[in-house]
């Protein structure tokens, strides 16, 4: 279970950075609106995807509310995901 955390936690954190750095500047600079409508839309399905995934985890190896806490703030930050690794090793 840990192993499908912490991918699911490194492919969300892909999406939060391409949201951010790709899509939103294609929309605000070049005009391109549907970019953030695309990037958005997959990035809310795998942020949802994580969320499901973590709180099985939670369930599996009784991670405290602490960790979890720890982890759903981690998950809105970008490059968050490179501590959550270490977190979920630890868990």
């Amino acid at each position: 279970m840990k192993e499908k955390l912490n991918l699911m936690s490194t492919i969300e954190g892909i999406s939060l950075i391409l949201l951010l750095f790709i899509a939103v500047p294609l929309k605000y600079i070049w005009g391109y609106k549907i970019a953030t409508l695309i990037m958005g839309s997959i990035h809310g399905m795998l942020w949802l995807y994580f969320l499901y995934v973590l709180f099985e985890a939670k369930k599996q190896l009784n991670m405290d509310n602490k960790t979890v806490i720890k982890l759903i703030v981690l998950s809105v930050i970008p490059f968050g995901f490179i501590p959550m690794k270490k977190i979920i090793k630890e868990a």
